[in-house]
């Protein structure tokens, strides 16, 4: 891949966080319009796109980007309240960014519309009735005036700057001159101050000097000459480097310069930087460094830094290349091969395993078992990369309910449990999909309207719950609502109407509810943009399947529906244990077996569903896996049970001979054999024959209902 390849994927990836860090920002601002620190991460999130875009030349992105950083930034000083044409110009301006960055910006195209709203807002910093809450900083008044040109205050904080603490402190100059002609179209220099003000406590004088008269007053060119001074604490990690990186889309380096100051004096009392003994004196049109109505300290009489001080400050460029090296961005492509080549490691170390066995060398068993060992370390580190926590992708989903239930004129909550909960990275991807067809049913079919929901004596604001838990060698996803239920009756007569079932066949509940998965099946009356083509829960069922997962729906009519999914935890290598019955060889994960007993001949004579076997007291049923594939052959005299937990009780597998415990490869069946009750997948042995994974829950529902 060329330099200028990677440097654009690189952007890409950039680009794509930003957007999903300022997606759910902004959703976090509309149920907190008065936080500023979400504002703030707003408006850092908007600054970066619009800096990295404006490296590339994306001049269209940019001057969107430029419009809603300067909203962002009346917010922040106090002259806008958020309301509700703040936050949707704002998500539409989000979705633009996406659909102009999808193939790099290439083909960015200006969205005249969407630019003309922008900047009718700018103009009007308050709309009348449109506010949500107003910011806490914000004044009483309902819009507050700009401020006139003599008391134009550079880079205003919206909350005072962080104390540097009774550590040393160390202070800088920057002196700030943009020369390029057009600057305040592209970067926002008191948004560079307002970056440097986040890094510790910061004073500036603005010179006025340049400035020319109003008829030689060019709007776009910033003419205005900023010196700062700027002290960090003894803990902050800042360096000369980091004042850099604030500036680097600087078209011109030299308008910027940085040097260490640290005979200027602090006074940490008042949170304001004293006067600086090499600084030339104000002029005339300085500002004061400190909001309008805060009093300022006297400054400070200069003092040297302490000699102690040296070899700490010379610590911190190391410390700061410390934290950077601590997280490294890796492409997915090279993970997955890395997990190919430990599952291929294990099957060779299976099979080292076995012939040390075999030949019974003391030397060469104890290098097998050091490498087992070695295998299994490696296996849990390289499968422990590939976990993220699922809340990444329930994140994407508050978004989708908030659009939807807009368009759909419902009152819905999205709230989420568990997002710490990990999942292998494949298994994530491949949830997006189902997910949001799942979320998109409970929406339009679950979530009754406002007016139907108080008639109903429920609250007019609908919830769904969406949840995540580990739950032994499965994560368990959830969906609740608290909508009008399922019908049953109603579903039947549908799947009987469209020619899915026959009206005569009998079902349980569970199983009528599972005909919504049915390919064509759908009661809505009409179709929409949403649902009624039937083809939604067929999509989420057939993604289960390829998951290996389990989907179960219960529901209460009037009062809502439940559905659960059941995932394993990877796609890739499991601990598993090898059973043999006949001349076949199998795997049963490990997760689910609680102990193995032997079963005796003559207690192994029980017929049908009848099967079971007493375990201190209690009484488990268990299977036999030579009548369940129909071996040939006779069983041994003494039978082994392997007994297994899943779902909340017991069940045993009679087989020939429990083998043991080894790391499983697993491999798929392929879709010229496809899917197979009671079978998950495959793995090769040491030896390199086959053995099936066996899925045991739906192998036991499988035998119990042929024996019904």
């Amino acid at each position: 891949m060329a330099v200028n390849d990677e440097m654009r994927t690189l952007f890409q990836e950039e680009v794509m966080e930003n957007l999903a860090e300022l997606d759910g920002a902004l959703l976090e601002l509309e149920h907190s319009p008065g936080d500023m620190d979400t504002v703030n991460r707003i408006f850092r999130a908007v600054h970066t796109i619009k800096g990295a875009c404006d490296m590339f030349g994306l001049s269209t992105v940019v001057r969107l980007a430029h419009d809603l950083e300067s909203l962002f930034d009346q917010v922040r000083t106090g002259w806008r309240c958020v309301g509700k044409a703040l936050l949707d110009v704002s998500f539409a301006a989000k979705d633009r960014f996406s659909a102009m960055l999808a193939n790099g910006g290439e083909d960015a195209v200006e969205d005249h519309e969407l630019s003309a709203r922008l900047k009718d807002l700018l103009k009007n910093p308050d709309l009348p009735g449109d506010e949500i809450s107003a910011p806490e900083s914000a004044p009483e008044a309902a819009a507050p005036s700009p401020p006139p040109a003599a008391a134009f205050a550079p880079a205003p904080a919206s909350a005072p700057a962080p104390a540097t603490g009774s550590g040393q402190t160390r202070t800088w100059r920057i002196r700030l001159a943009p020369s390029d002609p057009g600057h305040l179209g592209k970067s926002d220099p008191l948004a560079l101050l307002d970056e440097l003000r986040a890094m510790g406590e910061l004073a500036v004088r603005c010179d006025l000097a340049d400035v020319p008269d109003l008829a030689l007053l060019s709007p776009q060119d910033c003419l205005l000459r900023f010196e700062a001074l700027l002290a960090v604490g003894e803990t902050a990690v800042v360096d000369a480097n980091a004042l850099r990186d604030v500036f680097c889309f600087l078209e011109n380096p030299d308008d910027v310069s940085i040097e260490a100051c640290d005979g200027c004096a602090v006074e940490t009392s008042a949170n304001v930087l004293g006067a600086c003994p090499a600084a030339p004196p104000p002029v005339a049109a300085a500002v004061p460094s400190v909001p309008a109505g805060v009093p300022a300290a006297p400054p400070a009489a200069a003092k040297p830094a302490p000699a102690s001080a040296a070899p700490a400050e010379a610590k911190k460029p190391q410390a700061a290349k410390k934290e950077a090296m601590q997280s490294l961005r890796v492409d997915a492509a090279k993970l997955d091969d890395l997990v190919n080549l430990v599952g291929e490691l294990v099957i060779a170390q299976a099979r080292l395993t076995q012939l040390a066995s075999g030949l019974a060398h003391p030397a060469l068993t104890s290098v097998a078992e050091e490498i087992e060992r070695l295998s299994n370390e490696l296996r849990d580190n390289t499968l422990g990369i590939r976990m993220l926590p699922i809340g990444t992708t329930f994140s994407r989903f508050r978004r989708l309910v908030r659009d939807l239930s807009s368009e759909m004129s419902k009152s819905i909550e999205l709230v989420t449990e568990g997002g710490e909960t990990e999942l292998d990275k494949t298994v994530i991807e491949q949830l997006n999909d189902p997910l949001v067809h799942l979320l998109r049913n409970s929406i339009d079919h679950g979530i009754e309207p406002p007016a139907e929901r108080l008639a109903a004596g429920k609250p007019e604001t609908g919830t769904i719950v969406l949840s995540a838990e580990h739950a032994g060698g499965e994560v368990v996803l959830s969906i609740l609502d608290d909508g009008r239920g399922m019908n049953p009756d109603r579903i039947r007569a549908k799947a009987e109407e469209k020619g899915l079932i026959a009206s005569d066949v009998r079902l349980t509940e569970s199983e009528i509810y599972n005909l919504v998965f049915l390919p064509g099946f759908s009661t809505a009356e009409k179709i929409t943009n949403v649902s009624g083509r039937g083809v939604g829960m067929d999509v989420v069922k057939r993604s289960m399947d390829a998951l290996r997962g389990k989907i179960d729906i219960q529901s209460t009519f009037g009062k809502g529906s439940r559905i659960t999914i059941k995932l394993p935890l990877t796609l890739a290598i499991i601990d598993g244990l090898q059973i043999k019955a006949g001349e076949d060889q199998y795997i049963i994960p490990l997760s689910l077996v609680e102990e193995c007993v032997e079963l005796p001949r003559d207690e192994g004579t029980q017929a049908g569903r009848g099967r079971t076997i007493h375990l201190r007291g209690e009484i488990v049923p268990y299977i036999r896996l030579r009548e369940a594939f129909e071996l040939a052959g006779e069983p041994p005299a003494i039978e082994q049970v392997v007994v297994t937990r899943f779902e909340g009780e017991r069940a045993g597998i009679a087989v020939d001979e429990v083998m043991g415990q080894q790391q499983t490869v697993i491999k798929s069946l392929g879709s010229y054999i496809g899917s197979i009750a009671g079978i998950s997948g495959a793995t090769i042995n040491g030896d390199g024959t086959m053995s099936l994974i066996l899925d045991v829950p739906t192998l036991v529902a499988a035998v119990r209902r042929a024996a019904a």
